[in-house]
């Protein structure tokens, strides 16, 4: 998560930088050029909205899968465990039985 907010941080600066320094750099007259950097700024908004909607899908899916699988060890879990418990019970009554019959 820290990797995409970094890299999220480093587009959106990256962006504005270059699109600022491509702007003041151009021959254009005041009122265009803020016009352009207006229009710059809501694409970068726009896309930074975009990149973050997307980030946010992507950590929603991973954290179904995750609770998934962990749904899936669980249930592994308590299988391998009722099954361990059947088998003490069994093997529990078997002493017994032979104890029974060994006293008789």
């Amino acid at each position: 998560m820290a990797n995409t907010r970094g890299t999220i941080k480093g587009a959106l600066i990256g962006g504005v930088v270059g699109a600022t320094a491509a702007l003041l750099l151009a021959p254009k007259s005041g009122r265009e050029l803020r016009g352009d950097i207006r229009d710059r700024y809501s694409s970068v908004q726009d896309r930074t909205k975009q990149m973050l909607s997307e980030a946010g899908n992507k950590t929603q899916e991973m954290a179904k899968q995750v609770s998934h699988q962990a749904s899936e060890i669980m249930d592994k879990t308590r299988s391998a465990i009722s099954t361990a418990k059947e088998e003490v019970q069994s093997w529990k009554d078997e002493k017994k039985s032979e104890l029974k019959d060994g006293a008789s």
